[in-house]
C-alpha cells in the first residue's frame, strides 16, 4: 500500500449478539451470555445489549454469579465466521485491499473520497449498525471508528494527538493488564499517556509499554494485510429430515469426499486441511476442522480420519444438511504412489461419466444412485436404505428407498383397515395378515405408527400405517 494512502476502519460492537438477536428477536430486552464452550471451560464470548457489567473474558459460571437471570446462548462461531466472510466479501467489491482483523472488525484501503465513503455504508447491512473510521494508520481509523455515531462516517484528517487526547486508554490494543496498571497510574486518557516519557514507560513495562505511547501519538506502522483466497473445493448434500443415524452422517461424508477426489481440479493432487459443516435441526451449524499430517489424495483415507474422529466428536442434534470442503491443496503428498491403479476408483470414474452424460441428455431429470444400507434394524422402514445420488445434481439429497406415500382408509370400530383406494378405486380388506406398532416418543420429532399388512380381494398384500400423531394413513413404499 502506498504511503500514506488512508486506512478505513469498519466497527460493529457485539458481532455475535447482533447476529443472535437477528435469529431471536424475541431475546432483543432480555439479558444474555453467548457462552463458548470449545476449551475447557465455558467462556463469555459476547453478550446482548442489554446485559450490564464487563463480562467478556469471564467464565460461565462467574458471569451467572453476577447476572443469574441471564439467558445462555451457546456460540455458533461457524455461523459467525460466515456471515463476517461474507460481509468482508461485500468489501472487496469497493476495495481490493480489505483485511478482516476479528470478527466485527475489518480495514479497507480506500482513496479518501466520499464517493467511497458511501459504499462502505452500503456494503454493510444497516441492520448492524457499523462505525466507521478513517485515518493515516489502523490504530487512528479504528479509534475514529469506536468514537463516531452508528452508520455514520468519522475522519481524522488533522491533529492526530488532540484528537485521540480525550479518549480512554481502554480503546488502545494493549494486554489488559497493561491498561489496568495504566489506570492504577491515573492515567485514564489517551492523551495523559501521550504526555508521559516514552523511555520510562519502557523501562517499566516493557514494549508494550512504549507501544502503548506511540499508540496514544497516532504512531502504527502496522501495515494493512489484504486477504489471500486461498483455493479449496466444496461439496453439499442434503440428508432426509428424519435423519439423526450416526451411520447415515457416516455415509454422507463417504458421498462427498469421494465427488470432491473426482473433481478434475482434484486429479493429482493432495489436501493438507478438511472442514466437515453439519446444519442441525435447530438452525444452528456445527463444524469441525481436520488437518492432515500428510497430504492426502484418496477419498478413502481422508473418509478415515474423518470418521475416527466422528466416534468420539460428533453433533449432538438432528442433521439435515452436511458440507465438506478441502484446502490447503498442493501437488506432492507424504503418501507412496501406486504402480497399479486401483479399479475401484476406475469404475467411480466411469460411473461419473455415465451420470454426467445421461443427465446432458435428459435435462437433469435423471441420475444414478447408489442403494446404501443405513440402519436395517430400524423400525422406521425408509430409514432402512438410502438412494444416495452418485453425482453432483440440483436437489441433490439423499432420499429414503421406500418412502410412504398417503393413501385414503376406510376404518372400521378400532381404527383398523377395511378397504384401501387405489387409484380411482375402492379394494376392500380380505384380511390382516400382520399387525405391530411403535412409538418412539423420544425423538425431536416423534414417530407413533401403527402398522398392517393386508390382503386384498385378488389376493395381492400390500403394507399400510396409521401415524397415530396425525391421524393419517399411508402406503409403505416397499415390504416393511
Amino acid at each position: 500500500m502506498r504511503q500514506g494512502t488512508p486506512i478505513a476502519c469498519i466497527a460493529i460492537a457485539h458481532w455475535r449478539a447482533r447476529l443472535e438477536l437477528a435469529r431471536r428477536p424475541d431475546l432483543t430486552n432480555c439479558a444474555g451470555l453467548i457462552v463458548d464452550r470449545a476449551g475447557h471451560k465455558a467462556m463469555v464470548v459476547d453478550h446482548l445489549p442489554a446485559t450490564s457489567g464487563r463480562l467478556l473474558g469471564m467464565t460461565l459460571e462467574r458471569a451467572l454469579s453476577l447476572g443469574p437471570d441471564a439467558v445462555v446462548i451457546e456460540a455458533d462461531e461457524a455461523h459467525y465466521r460466515q456471515q463476517f466472510e461474507e460481509m468482508l466479501c461485500a468489501l472487496e467489491q469497493v476495495s481490493d485491499r480489505v483485511e478482516g482483523a476479528e470478527l466485527g472488525i475489518a480495514y479497507v484501503g480506500v482513496d479518501g473520497t466520499a464517493e467511497m465513503n458511501d459504499e462502505l455504508l452500503h456494503a454493510v447491512p444497516a441492520r448492524f449498525r457499523p462505525h466507521i473510521g478513517i485515518g493515516a494508520n489502523k490504530f487512528t481509523a479504528f479509534a475514529a471508528a469506536r468514537v463516531c455515531r452508528s452508520s455514520s462516517v468519522a475522519r481524522i484528517s488533522s491533529d492526530v494527538t488532540a484528537f485521540l487526547a480525550p479518549h480512554s486508554i481502554d480503546l488502545l490494543p494493549c494486554p489488559p493488564e497493561l491498561i489496568d496498571d495504566l489506570h492504577l497510574l491515573g492515567l485514564h486518557q489517551m492523551g495523559e499517556v501521550a504526555t508521559q516519557d516514552p523511555n520510562a514507560l519502557l523501562d517499566r513495562f516493557g514494549r508494550e509499554g512504549r507501544r502503548a505511547w506511540e499508540l496514544c501519538n497516532g504512531i502504527d506502522d502496522r501495515p494493512l494485510v489484504p486477504r489471500v483466497h486461498e483455493e479449496s473445493i466444496m461439496e453439499t448434500i442434503a440428508l432426509p429430515s428424519e435423519a439423526i443415524s450416526m451411520e447415515l452422517l457416516r455415509v454422507a461424508v463417504d458421498t462427498l469426499l469421494q465427488r470432491v477426489f473426482a473433481q478434475p481440479r482434484m486429479q493429482g493432487r493432495y489436501a493438507g486441511l478438511a472442514r466437515l459443516v453439519c446444519q442441525l435441526e435447530d438452525g444452528s451449524t456445527w463444524e469441525r476442522t481436520y488437518h492432515f499430517k500428510n497430504g492426502v489424495g484418496h477419498w478413502k483415507r481422508a473418509a478415515e480420519i474423518i470418521k475416527g474422529r466422528l466416534e468420539t466428536e460428533h453433533p449432538q442434534a438432528p442433521v439435515e444438511a452436511v458440507t465438506i470442503t478441502l484446502a490447503h491443496l498442493s501437488g506432492a503428498s507424504g503418501e507412496q504412489l501406486s504402480f497399479f491403479p486401483e479399479l475401484r476408483a476406475d469404475r467411480e470414474q466411469r460411473l461419473l461419466e455415465v451420470e454426467r452424460q445421461l443427465r446432458a441428455r435428459l435435462n437433469g431429470k435423471h441420475s444414478l444412485h447408489r442403494l446404501v444400507e443405513i440402519a436395517p434394524w430400524h423400525p422406521v422402514p425408509e430409514m432402512r436404505v438410502m438412494q444416495v445420488p452418485l453425482g453432483p445434481a440440483i436437489n441433490d439429497r439423499m432420499r429414503p428407498l421406500t418412502a410412504p406415500a398417503a393413501v385414503a382408509v376406510r376404518e372400521g370400530p378400532n381404527q383398523e383397515p377395511l378397504a384401501v383406494r387405489i387409484g380411482e378405486q375402492w379394494r376392500e380388506v380380505a384380511r390382516i395378515e400382520d399387525r405391530w406398532s411403535f412409538d418412539l416418543w423420544w425423538r425431536p420429532t416423534p414417530i407413533q405408527r401403527d402398522y398392517y399388512r393386508i390382503n386384498q380381494a385378488d389376493g395381492r398384500q400390500l403394507t399400510v400405517f396409521r401415524d397415530e400423531r396425525e391421524g393419517c394413513w399411508y402406503r409403505q413404499g416397499g415390504s416393511a
